[in-house]
């Protein structure tokens, strides 16, 4: 049906606006962080836009299923959407989060700074496959997501010969949020296998 391809497409449209949004927030959120007060301002911003763009996808979706009855790829598609961006609203909150930390030394900067790449990283790969590039999608997130794994131990192990001043707390609880949205996105690139494949894959 084309009133179908096209309401699927513009929903799709809405998907990859939201993980650009979702980026844009994480790719902030350190200069916010190390003191950037307009990069605190836009985080905040994009934390609201996201929360009405993901209430929108998901009542698109819904209007879809109800009104074309879609099946197989299609009626995945829609089934998952949401999923998707509910978690894109979520990496929002995360990076909010991480936005409103104030740290001055550079305690851990580097590896934090290293979490942050990584994770910019899988949002490009996360973007291709959205646009229909798959190819090793799978290993290039788990290779990166090991990584923030292992960066985020290294962060918690320096901390804990510390004081557990703010900074320090601060960036431990960076850390473990960077690591978070890697997870999400490794769900995120698990769910866009199953939307084109129809099989189950376990990322994170």
């Amino acid at each position: 049906m084309r009133v179908l391809e096209e309401r699927l497409g513009r929903i799709r449209g809405e998907l990859l606006e939201l993980h650009a949004l979702s980026k844009k927030a994480v790719a902030l959120c350190l200069d916010a962080m190390y003191g950037e007060e307009v990069a605190k301002y836009e985080v905040e911003k994009i934390e609201r836009q996201a929360d009405v763009m993901n209430s929108d996808i998901e009542n698109d979706a819904l209007s879809a299923v109800a009104l074309f009855q879609p099946v197989a790829k299609d009626l995945r598609f829609l089934a998952t959407v949401m999923r998707l961006s509910g978690n894109y609203e979520r990496i929002t909150d995360l990076a909010l989060k991480i936005a409103r930390f104030s740290v001055e030394s550079d305690f851990c900067r580097g590896k934090i700074e290293a979490m942050h790449r990584t994770v910019i990283e899988m949002f490009d790969i996360v973007e291709a496959a959205l646009k229909g590039d798959m190819r090793n999608m799978r290993d290039e997130l788990v290779f990166r997501d090991d990584r923030i794994d292992r960066l985020k131990e290294e962060v918690i192990k320096d901390a804990e010969g510390r004081t557990l001043d703010m900074d320090t707390l601060s960036i431990v609880f960076s850390a473990t949020h960077l690591e978070r949205i890697g997870d999400i996105l490794s769900k995120n690139g698990a769910r866009i296998i199953f939307i084109e494949e129809g099989r189950r894959v376990w990322i994170k």
